[in-house]
């Protein structure tokens, strides 16, 4: 027995050293990942300096004075301009969209020490590129750039380096490079210039931060920046974070060991403290044996954590390469681990623990030997009965103050309230009583709008209240039991006096399920609750249209057309956006006010309305007011030229909450002004069989497709991913409390060897002891189990509640089968892992009487 009680501890204490392990070593990959790929992809290119006035879809030159400035620099050891442009690379009927350099030779030569020569219709392409689309030297390739395909010949492979670039964040699949004058679609030379710089990477900061005040650019340290990114620990710190409610489990499962290892050694401690050793060497002895179980634990969960962190990588890449097509350097990873990483994970795991054990082992040796004699029940305090009912007053009275200074705090005073009264007047009749009325004040006197602090009060509020009323029971329970005849009452009333008897066991085992269990519910909640808000936004779309298409502002800059209309597309409406008081303004064609779906907006008369020149809607959150007119400036998007002032009559408001893109003005194209650029968009109604033929389209001619359910579906599965994988966490968590509740079930039949003997003497039979063990430990669970259902479902309708009236719309559903699965399938497995050690307990009463562990 005490070596299965043994290995089961191990398990269950292991946990907090596993997430930790398994969390760090996901930052030693990415660490080590980075490292490499400051030699494979970057090579000599340390910093980039680019024109301040950039945006993400035009790159604007800078002038020949700004480069040579930069030239000069002191620290500055090469230099190499460049125009950028992102191309459709096509080889053999695949195609992937990258970045195009345009380069002159000589600098490209100059710049990564090597002669290289690009003759004219010639190209340079990066290995991991050139591996993605099986290309090889000499072969020949065709480039779209801006709508416009030409054929290339391949005369060279960028093998390592800057010639293998993959984007200051590796976030590109790779890089041609190719002569300056034959990429198109920019608007001149150069856009962009990298620069080798002297000093190490450090230092690379303070370089940057000097060249900004010596020359107006916007400059990057791009080496820098990536190796000192939060983002490269961001996935180990994820799954230490989701892991943290794992990690409680296992510390209250540390605290049952800590008090069963001091509890069996009782006698042992005051032999040695009569036989003369001192506090302090007892102490030492008791923490060197603890820390033995510890250590194994930790290096279990060490070798254990390894494993996870290899299982989430590949869950992280298998993701990626389904949601990204496999292009980003999610694919590349292999894990690695160091061994400061096991080292940190192990003493990490072992801190608290250990302190547990040093805190409750001082506490037993520290005073008179004859103490430890004393029997003493669990839960006895030292202080009076008087003076604890007048602390809990106290409370109360202090509580009730406070609720006339703070109404705010209400709820979380009231809680310390009912805390108060229960501590000076214990009682399960006034525990149910108060429990019961703690959840109808919370429901009926429910915030017209929630705020953030009233979610975690009523949170707080359903949780305590779930602990009384479920606690409470038990002794209503019990004492229906102890009248009751059958066979199987007897072992139920025995089983929950214990529980009862116990309750600081009873209520650190039902604490581990309770917060696991807790926030499971609320991952199976939230998530199907926002699963079928998408599904009901996905019939509505962006104004009833399913997508988007928004023209490459580059083409704006040369030339104004109208977006082409794809074959497959049903039905549009043509957009132009701007700027108005640095708001978004959308100027919508007569389709778009005959066809558009504003659910908010109930009188259609709005449709004719807008059609005069000077008319607006205004978009607002809620009830907000408006004023009857507005006046204004309006503005290109992304500094393309021109500006003019306007003055708009407000005829109507819709809710900014309701629509999936933040307009904040609509108005009609009549009243568009006439001297600024704006961007054109289109609106489309599209067939899924031909979503993919439509997007294509649009992207050889280098504008910008969205199809509305795809990208909103590549939200919501990354979100989907994370919560799956925090669910698996969690399940340490739960691992936890039923290494918790076998270990008790455990110490128990030991502890309580000669009680069975004796119950079996006097005609109780095995199979009614047996049942006493299990109905004991699965009503510590079920009490758990319960307490984390109830408090959660009542809680994560206030959550749902508050997001839903952030983005205006939703109804609340409950995943009834989603839940009762999950808490059957957890009741089997408690119930399987409690009855185990009680099925293989076959000791005879004449063993058990004499046998005294």
């Amino acid at each position: 027995m005490r070596f299965k009680s043994t290995f089961v501890l191990i398990v269950g204490m292991s946990i907090p050293a596993m997430l930790l392990v398994g969390g760090l070593s996901l930052n030693d990959t990415v660490a080590n990942w980075v490292n490499r790929s400051l030699k494979e992809n970057f090579g000599p290119a340390d910093v980039y300096v680019e024109n301040p006035r950039n945006n993400i879809f035009v790159r604007l030159t800078l002038d020949q004075q700004t480069v040579d400035a930069i030239k000069a620099g002191q620290d500055v050891l090469a230099i190499l301009p460049v125009s950028e442009s992102l191309v459709r690379l096509k080889h053999n009927d695949k195609t992937i969209d990258c970045l195009a350099m345009g380069v002159r030779s000589e600098d490209l030569s100059n710049f990564v020490g090597k002669e290289i020569n690009i003759p004219p219709w010639s190209v340079i392409v990066s290995r991991d590129l050139a591996e993605a689309l099986n290309i090889k030297q000499n072969d020949i390739v065709s480039i779209n750039m801006t709508g416009q395909a030409s054929e290339f010949k391949v005369v060279q492979i960028g093998e390592e380096g800057f010639l293998n670039f993959k984007g200051d964040h590796l976030q590109l699949p790779g890089v041609i490079f190719m002569n300056v004058d034959e990429l198109t679609g920019v608007v001149g030379f150069p856009t962009r210039v990298y620069l080798h710089i002297g000093g190490k990477i450090e230092e690379h900061e303070a370089f940057v931060n000097n060249l900004r005040q010596q020359v107006r650019v916007s400059a990057v340290a791009m080496k820098s920046r990536l190796l000192n990114s939060p983002v490269n620990k961001a996935l180990g710190y994820l799954t230490i974070a989701f892991g943290g409610f794992s990690i409680l489990a296992s510390l209250i499962l540390v605290y049952l060991f800590v008090q069963s290892f001091l509890d069996e050694r009782n006698t042992t401690l005051v032999t040695l403290r009569i036989l003369g050793f001192k506090s302090s060497h007892v102490l030492l002895l008791l923490i060197l044996e603890g820390f033995a179980y510890f250590l194994v634990s930790g290096l279990f969960g060490a070798s254990v954590g390894m494993l996870l962190a290899q299982f989430l990588l590949e869950r992280l890449k298998n993701f990626s390469s389904a949601m990204m097509s496999g292009t980003l350097w999610l694919s590349k990873l292999e894990l690695r681990v160091s061994f400061l990483s096991i080292l940190t994970g192990v003493l990490g795991g072992l801190a608290m623990p250990l302190m547990i054990f040093v805190l409750k082992a001082r506490k037993i040796v520290s005073g008179p030997a004859v103490r430890l004699l004393r029997f003493e029940e669990e839960g006895q305090f030292s202080l009076k009965k008087s003076s604890i009912r007048y602390v809990g007053l106290a409370t109360t009275m202090l509580a009730i103050l406070l609720m006339f200074l703070y109404p705010r705090f209400s709820i979380a005073l009231i809680l310390l309230a009912v805390i108060g009264v229960l501590i000076a007047f214990p009682s399960s009749y006034l525990g149910i009583f108060l429990a019961t009325g703690l959840f109808a004040y919370v429901i009926w006197f429910r915030p017209a709008d929630l705020t953030s602090w009233d979610v975690l009060q009523r949170g707080g509020a359903f949780f305590l209240a779930s602990w009384l009323l479920f606690f409470s029971l038990l002794t209503l329970l019990r004492k229906l039991f102890s009248r009751s005849a059958f066979e199987g009452s007897v072992s139920t009333f025995v089983a929950l006096s214990y529980v009862q008897r116990n309750k600081r066991n009873s209520f650190i085992i039902a604490l581990m399920f309770s917060l696991i269990v807790f926030v499971v519910i609320l991952t199976l909640v939230i998530p199907y609750n926002l699963r079928m808000f998408v599904s009901e936004q996905l019939e509505t779309g962006i104004f009833g249209y399913n997508f988007m298409v928004v023209q490459n502002p580059l083409k704006l800059i040369f030339t104004r057309t109208e977006l082409e209309i794809a074959e497959g597309i049903e039905k549009y409406a043509r957009v132009y956006v701007a700027q108005l008081n640095n708001d978004p303004i959308a100027f919508v064609d007569e389709n778009f006010l005959r066809d558009a779906l504003v659910k908010s907006i109930k009188n259609n008369e709005w449709r004719k309305i807008l059609l005069e020149t000077g008319t607006i809607a205004v978009g607002v959150l809620g009830d907000e007011s408006v004023p009857e007119q507005i006046n204004g400036r309006i503005r290109p998007l992304f500094g393309l030229g021109g500006s003019e002032n306007l003055t708009f009559q407000i005829i109507g408001k819709f809710d900014l909450r309701q629509i999936l893109v933040p307009i904040k003005y609509v108005a009609s194209i009549n009243s568009m002004p006439k001297n600024v650029k704006l961007v054109p968009v289109l609106l489309a109604k599209v067939d899924e069989q031909n979503v993919s033929k439509v997007k294509d389209f649009y992207s050889e001619r280098f504008d910008f497709p969205m199809h509305i359910a795809e990208e909103l579906n590549r939200m919501f599965s990354g979100i989907d991913f994370l919560i799956k994988t925090g669910l698996i966490l969690l399940y340490f968590g739960l691992l936890s409390g039923l290494c918790g509740v076998v270990f008790h079930t455990m110490r128990s039949i030991v502890v309580r060897r000669r009680l069975t003997a004796v119950l079996k003497a006097i005609g109780m039979t095995n199979k009614s002891v047996g049942l006493a063990f299990i109905v004991e430990n699965v009503a510590m669970a079920s009490l758990g189990i319960l307490v984390g259902v109830f408090a959660a479902v009542l809680f994560s309708k206030d959550v749902m509640d508050q997001i839903f009236s952030m983005i205006g719309s939703g109804q609340f559903v409950f995943p009834g089968w989603n839940v009762l699965s999950f808490m059957a399938g957890l009741y089997v497995i408690v119930t399987v892992t409690i009855a185990l050690p009680v099925i293989l307990n076959k000791a005879n009463p004449a063993e058990s009487l004499r046998t005294q562990d």
